[in-house]
């Protein structure tokens, strides 16, 4: 196959005009076993999972995605075959097309279908291997692309390089939803009707995962494991024919000879039912196979977070050598499992000297006994150390090893049970905004994933502003977003990043901690609030740890409100299948709203012939027991909501046959 890169684009385009010339057909509903099938002139590879299927051929040399399609739709979005992009280099003339020979394929069987395919480049001499994996259960069908420089010299791969491109057909209109990161601020969820002659693009604000939903009954997305870049999504007269293009690489890469070039996962997702559904379905397959292994395996995660200081504070860091073990002692009694030391000290100064990450001698005289004293209360440490460590340059392989052999040293020394980053400021890379500096920072998370299984990582990335899936696949939870002072606002973000990211992972910084209103809100995803010993906190802080948070592990989520604006009523459902128990969280903000202190909510994700029992937690006079198909199509009434800042919590759960 030859593609030019800088003709990238041209090279989609006429393959999409091919294609959109021809009709949409239909393929059957059930959809094959993984496998190989064909000859080997024209050999087609299957991937299947519970929610998608995908079918590739090698034609004439071309890799061809042929079908991509719901088990239980018949609809395929694929109907035409399609060239899967291939990579090319960058010379110092301009753009050198390459031409790529197929050259075998090796299939891998234990744990679902994987199959690598192996192509090879003459000139320059270069050897591309394309893995494409389905796994057991929901979820999409994973690609990624290496290619090893073999030429003797420097290889540069272009800015223009596709992850991903492909022409996808409708059957009906088309909504496209994707939601901005959100550092700071309000949540954005971008819903728009696909129509003709249309052109959308995302870029490193939006997290890296758009859904294509045909209302409530199917649909498809594409997502890609990757901190940088976006998504291109354009249309012709016919707006049921979209053309995607997946494009996380930024800027031109160079491979010394021998060294190997990564293109980064693309997921190729379908579903059956509406956005809610196929979100679930996706962030399920990242809870199963992707997310932080020690949050997935640990019941007891993630830990409840409380700022270090005294009783009581308002959030400012209030530790030093001289803080009293009974200071630790008194925040454990709270419920609080992770105590965490931020960037000031009691002093009003950073902990650490310049960009050294050494404690100060004055002010921990007898050593930087943080972490040992919070273990002696039975509790963890979290430990900021933002920007680089002395303003190494993450780009650079030195730069990483230098930071990566500061960091194990400071946890070998126990200063700290989990590391929390931050862009703050530093010369070059101090959280990834390259190519290489993505790559380097994954390297030392994956270093000291690896060799420290006490390590945990905590994303404090200025607020919200790093939530793309390669940092979700290595985080235990992430600041989800620096102004966080209000309860209505903190649950936008809760609200747009849920789509996407587990919200086990989005955490709350909302304090203080003294109301149901707030507390709740904190127990939509993981927690950092600051520590109170009043009842409402120490209540809270237990039903989280009791009912709650099993419930967010590998749980799904249901926007069954509208989006939070401080008036009118919001809330949230989450369910969790493994469980058979959910819950449903629901806030009134204020008088004002537009339903008075009275809403019928509608429940989704049930069984429809399946009886649940409902529990509320504050207005127990409505408790009762309901079918699932009632609480799906009639709802249930919640009355008493009065006053501003009303909440609720609703515990469901599916009563045993």
């Amino acid at each position: 196959m030859t593609i030019r890169v800088s003709k990238i684009g041209f090279v989609v385009m006429t393959a999409l005009s091919w294609a959109f010339n021809l009709t949409a057909a239909e393929t059957p509903k059930d959809a094959p076993p993984s496998g190989a099938t064909g000859s080997a002139q024209d050999k087609t590879w299957r991937l299947t999972t519970d929610d998608t299927c995908l079918e590739l051929v090698v034609r004439d040399g071309n890799l061809l995605i042929t079908a991509l399609r719901n088990p239980a739709q018949a609809w395929n979005w694929v109907p035409v075959p399609f060239p899967v992009p291939m990579p090319g280099v960058h010379i110092e003339k301009g753009d050198k097309a390459l031409t790529w020979e197929f050259r075998d394929a090796a299939e891998d069987k234990t744990d679902g279908y994987q199959v690598a395919l192996r192509f090879t480049c003459a000139d320059p001499a270069l050897e591309m291997r394309s893995f494409w994996r389905a796994a057991p259960g929901p979820g999409p069908v994973e690609n990624w692309v290496t290619v090893e420089n073999k030429s003797g010299g420097e290889a540069t791969f272009s800015s223009g390089i596709a992850a991903a491109g492909v022409a996808l057909v409708a059957d009906a209109a088309v909504t496209l939803h994707r939601a901005d990161k959100t550092p700071a601020g309000h949540g954005k969820v971008f819903q728009d009707v696909v129509g003709p002659n249309a052109n959308f693009s995302t870029n490193a604000h939006i997290i890296p995962l758009v859904i294509l939903g045909v209302g409530a009954a199917h649909g498809a997305y594409l997502g890609f494991e990757w901190e940088l870049g976006g998504f291109k999504l354009s249309t012709q007269a016919d707006p049921l024919r979209i053309a995607t293009s997946v494009q996380p690489i930024t800027e031109n890469v160079t491979r010394a000879n021998g060294e190997v070039f990564l293109i980064p996962s693309v997921y190729y997702g379908t579903y059956n039912g509406d956005i809610d559904d196929g979100s679930n379905r996706f962030k399920r397959w990242f809870w199963n196979r992707k997310i932080t292994r020690s949050l997935h395996d640990n019941a007891d995660e993630p830990w409840v977070e409380v700022c270090m200081q005294e009783i009581g504070g308002n959030g400012a860091a209030g530790v030093t050598g001289k803080t009293p073990q009974a200071v630790y002692d008194r925040l454990a009694t709270t419920g609080a499992e992770l105590v965490k030391v931020d960037f000031w000290d009691g002093t009003g100064k950073g902990w650490y000297t310049l960009r050294d990450w050494a404690f100060h001698p004055e002010v921990w005289p007898d050593g930087f006994d943080f972490a040992a004293k919070a273990h002696k209360a039975g509790l963890k440490a979290s430990l900021y150390m933002g920007g680089t460590y002395n303003d190494c340059d993450l780009t650079t392989t030195a730069g990483r090893d230098a930071e990566l052999a500061a960091v194990l040293s400071r946890f070998d020394k126990g200063w700290f049970d989990i590391w929390r980053t931050d862009l703050y400021t530093a010369p070059k890379e101090p959280m990834p905004q390259t190519y290489q500096g993505v790559t380097n920072f994954l390297y030392i998370q994956d270093h000291l994933i690896a060799s420290r299984p006490g390590y945990r990582y905590e994303n404090c990335c200025n607020g919200g502003k790093y939530k793309g899936f390669a940092i979700c696949r290595r985080m235990t939870f992430c600041t989800m977003n620096d102004v966080d002072n209000s309860p209505w606002q903190t649950r936008t973000t809760y609200y747009s990043n849920s789509f996407a990211i587990n919200p086990v992972q989005l955490k709350s910084d909302l304090g203080p901690a003294n109301t149901a209103y707030e507390l709740r809100t904190d127990m939509l995803g993981s927690i950092l609030t600051w520590a109170v010993e009043n009842p409402i906190y120490k209540q809270h802080i237990a039903l989280y740890k009791a009912k709650q948070r099993p419930i967010l592990r590998g749980g799904n989520v249901y926007h069954i409100l509208p989006m939070a604006d401080g008036t009118n009523w919001d809330g949230l459902q989450f369910h969790n299948p493994d469980l058979n128990r959910g819950s449903v969280f629901l806030f009134k903000p204020s008088i004002k709203a537009a339903d008075g202190d009275a809403k019928v909510i509608k429940l989704k994700g049930l069984d429809r012939t399946a009886t649940y029992s409902l529990t509320f937690q504050d207005r127990t006079n409505l408790n009762c027991a309901k079918t699932g198909a009632q609480l799906m199509d009639e709802g249930i009434a919640v009355s008493g909501m009065t006053g501003d800042n009303a909440s609720e919590i609703i515990w469901v759960e599916k009563d045993a046959k």
